[in-house]
């Protein structure tokens, strides 16, 4: 499929962008001391640019030493070498790139607009003086001076989420009665400044503006206001404008959500792009909210609901997202599946991962060498360390056989991806499929592997990732004929019949099989978890995001309360009072976790030193000399973990 509208050039101002794709603005999560670009970062962003990315607009900048924390820096002319470097790396590819104007303020507990308590602030934050505000309007102007003369083709004003100009923006965050107060005039005065000030100085100078068309705040910004403030900024003639929303405190629960997790339908904030683009249709519009697959971005652009497409986490997991697209190899593109582990780093100032990209922020390590001695390499199960293990150890030249006893690839991510509400995942499990279709690996399904198998084959190597094992709770009755783990409900849920489901386990997999259950045909779905809240071990955004879930399907949720038996027509449970009582259900689920079978690793490289004493483990590592084991059977973790030791061993072999 070709996308000519995603692939047509784009004028911002005086700048032409060669297509519609534009890198949205988020770092790498690698700080300088002294707040000059990394190299590292300069790198992760020349690999978008190689990636045929349009426009990359850079992570967050400070302009002033107000109200803000230590970052990379654009308030000194001491600063701009470092940017020119970066500047000049992008430029030797079709690529722009646009640096984002930032203050953090009250978002980091720094100095606000106004001295209140916010969900959106950790603290009640200091106040600026109005000298002081006028004085920040002037380091945003001299900022964009510095822009210009590293060699940006413009510049982004970051007025969401709610940072320092967003936070003027606002009337949940704006509470001040001077100049910059009250009215929404004077709340929009702060921005309007800084625009019609860099306008005046530096005429021509591109400057686009992120904005929160919505905010899940009290009294916040609601869409009526959100479009009042879009037609409000595009008087002011800016480059763009990109429509964020403001819902990314751990604490809030909202189906605006700006980093939406696979339990919220993809393109999320496309709706706000649309209407401020029917608001303002003079001005380019950049629409965002979990847009991963090109054809989505094609029809939104085709369609008018927005010029050009932010992508990003997008591209962090694949950087090549649009070259891929472009020449017609979409199927390749290595998914974003939104598990948003990206976003927790980030917000916790740790260096950025991702599930699907062992080699972000690592790019100048990605090439792979050829192997010195080829083997023949068997791997023994194909869920995803198994896999990635696979086509690394293929591409350098070895002859590797992957084996698995199910009729399909996956191992975990298979029932995950079930539910209609995780299709992100059945994704990745179609991207594995396309590359393994496309590799030298041979793939053996519906294989038992046994000890006389491997003996035949005499492999050079085994790689042993035959994942974990579900953990069945010790309650009296768990025997019965209506009980069964959440695995095999969500390995083909059609085989289970009924009105009423009682889950026992809390945590995400008993969250989305309730919902799973719910959403075929089960009525009358409780989840019951023994720890005080559900998902106790998941993010709190994470948790929130369920939330909407569970709601959304009357799913029941009891906390704080142990199983005590599994009875003929349900379960019985303990409840906070002391009493016992019983809980009506057709089906009975557990969800009580996964443990490895008997691994654990030890210093001496990738491979593991075995613990079991007896099962199919230690019978294949006596089977050749070099022995690996991977994955979910020697310490349960996520798809990120599984991926990286599975390109890790794949490397080493």
């Amino acid at each position: 499929m070709s996308y000519p509208a995603l692939f047509s050039p784009i004028k911002l101002g005086i700048v032409e962008i060669p297509n519609r794709t534009v890198m949205a603005p988020i770092n790498n999560g690698l700080l300088s001391t002294d707040e000059t670009w990394p190299l590292i970062s300069i790198r992760y962003y020349e690999e978008r640019a190689k990636g045929g990315i349009g426009l990359i607009i850079t992570g967050a900048v400070r302009v002033s030493t107000l109200a803000g924390i230590p970052k990379v820096g654009i308030y000194d002319k001491r600063f701009i070498p470092s940017h020119k470097k970066l500047v000049d790396t992008i430029h030797k590819y079709d690529t722009k790139i646009f640096c984002q104007f930032t203050i953090n303020g009250g978002k980091v507990g720094k100095a606000a607009p106004s001295a209140i308590y916010n969900p959106s602030y950790p603290i009640r934050p200091p106040e600026l003086t109005t000298d002081e505000m006028d004085r920040l309007v002037q380091d945003f102007i001299q900022a964009a001076e510095y822009a210009q003369e590293a060699g940006y083709d413009g510049v982004e004003l970051h007025g969401g989420h709610p940072y320092f100009v967003g936070a003027c923006m606002s009337p949940s965050t704006n509470k001040r009665t001077d100049k910059y107060g009250g009215s929404f005039e004077n709340r929009m005065k702060f921005p309007t400044d800084v625009l019609k000030g860099i306008a005046e100085r530096y005429p021509g100078f591109p400057v686009g503006v992120k904005f929160s068309a919505y905010e899940e705040l009290p009294e916040g910004i609601d869409i009526p206001l959100g479009i009042k403030i879009a037609e409000c900024l595009a008087e002011l003639d800016p480059a763009y404008l990109h429509v964020s929303a403001t819902s990314t405190s751990l604490m809030i629960k909202s189906r605006w959500s700006s980093v939406p997790h696979m339990y919220i339908n993809r393109n999320t904030l496309m709706p706000l792009a649309e209407k401020v683009k029917e608001a303002c249709p003079g001005v380019p519009v950049m629409g965002t909210g979990g847009i991963t697959i090109p054809e989505d971005a094609e029809a939104f652009i085709s369609g008018g609901k927005c010029d050009m497409v932010a992508l990003g986490r997008t591209v962090i997991a694949d950087a090549h997202w649009p070259v891929k697209a472009k020449e017609g190899r979409a199927k390749n593109i290595t998914p974003c599946i939104r598990c948003n582990v990206c976003y927790y780093q980030l917000w916790h100032s740790d260096p950025l991962i991702c599930t699907m990209n062992p080699y972000i922020s690592r790019e100048a390590e990605q090439e792979l060498s050829p192997a010195v001695h080829t083997k023949k390499v068997a791997i023994v199960g194909a869920g995803p360390a198994g896999m990635r293990c696979a086509l690394t150890a293929s591409k350098r030249g070895h002859d590797v056989t992957l084996y698995d006893k199910m009729p399909h690839v996956g191992g975990m991510v298979y029932p995950g991806g079930q539910p209609k509400f995780k299709d992100d995942l059945l994704l990745a499990l179609k991207w594995y499929e396309t590359e393994l279709a496309e590799s030298t690996v041979t793939l053996k399904l519906n294989t038992e592997v046994t000890p006389e198998l491997v003996e035949g084959e005499a492999p050079d190597a085994i790689v042993i990732a035959v994942g974990g094992k579900v953990i069945q709770p010790n309650i009296e009755g768990i025997d019965k004929p209506h009980v069964v783990s959440a695995i095999e409900v969500l390995r083909d849920v059609s085989k289970y019949k009924g009105a009423k489901a009682a889950v026992i386990g809390g945590g995400e997999v008993g969250c989305e099989t309730a919902c799973h259950l719910a959403d075929n045909g089960f009525t009358g779905v409780t989840v019951i978890e023994m720890l005080p809240a559900i998902m106790a071990q998941s993010p709190t955004i994470t948790t929130k995001h369920m939330e909407l879930l569970i709601d959304a399907r009357n799913v029941k949720i009891m906390e704080g309360t142990p199983v005590t038996a599994i009875t003929d027509d349900g379960v019985e449970v303990l409840l906070k009072s002391g009493k016992r009582t019983g809980i009506e259900a057709d089906l009975v689920v557990y969800a009580t976790g996964i443990e490895c079978p008997g691994r654990s690793p030890d210093d001496s490289g990738p491979a593991m030193k075995v613990t079991a004493k007896s099962g199919l483990i230690p019978e294949l590592s006596m089977k050749a000399e070099e022995v690996h084991v991977i994955g979910d059977c020697t310490s349960v973790a996520r798809i990120l973990e599984a991926n990286a030791e599975g390109e890790r061993v794949g490397r080493w072999l």
